[in-house]
């Protein structure tokens, strides 16, 4: 009876620590998240649109710091079809 009793301290005790860690964690984690996000206060990237061409292949319409970009996104990679540089 008492080793039940000591392992189901030893659970509640592990328990307690992982749910104060993660009460740690969980302020600093969002505005990490946040500054490596693409939807940053920046705004550097924009994504137009996505057109599925087949099963695993996408178009993708970006407008990163001004310039117009197609890009052809697979399984294999990603590839750039098309750069505006005009403004």
């Amino acid at each position: 009876m008492m080793d039940l009793f000591y392992s189901l301290l030893k659970v509640l005790l592990s328990l307690a620590i992982v749910v104060v860690l993660i009460l740690l964690v969980v302020p600093y984690l969002h505005p990490l998240l946040t500054r490596l996000s693409l939807k940053g206060k920046s705004g550097n990237v924009k994504v137009l649109s996505i057109v599925p061409l087949i099963r695993g292949a996408f178009l993708v319409e970006l407008e990163v710091k001004g310039v117009y970009m197609l890009i052809l996104v697979s399984e294999r990679g990603a590839d750039v079809v098309y750069k505006d540089l005009s403004p």
